[in-house]
């Protein structure tokens, strides 16, 4: 593996790990429904990766853009990384969540 394929290997666990701490977020919202709490947690859980702490004032961010900010993290990673099953998965969750009713 050379070093360029470590960077790109520590920038997809770096997004990885930003778009599970917002979906993980949006799960614990009260704004949200419990169906996109569901969702969110789904995501957050499909992404495989520790999320990082996420700062108290995500809690207080509508749910809907935690969770479009999630899909735009997603939605930048390269075709063959986005194509990952449990990426595509989180995805999947992500949009179901926005969907959802309140």
């Amino acid at each position: 593996m050379s070093s360029t394929d470590d960077g790109m290997n520590s920038d997809l666990l770096a997004a990885r790990a930003e778009a599970a701490a917002l979906f993980a977020a949006a799960s614990r919202n009260d704004q949200a429904g419990a169906t996109a709490q569901l969702h969110c947690l789904a995501a957050a859980t499909a992404l495989r990766t520790p999320s990082g702490p996420v700062p108290a004032t995500a809690d207080a961010t509508d749910p809907d853009r935690l969770v479009e900010q999630a899909l735009r993290i997603l939605g930048n990673l390269p075709a063959a990384d986005f194509a990952h099953p449990d990426v595509l998965a989180a995805a999947q969750h992500g949009h179901r969540a926005l969907r959802a009713p309140r």
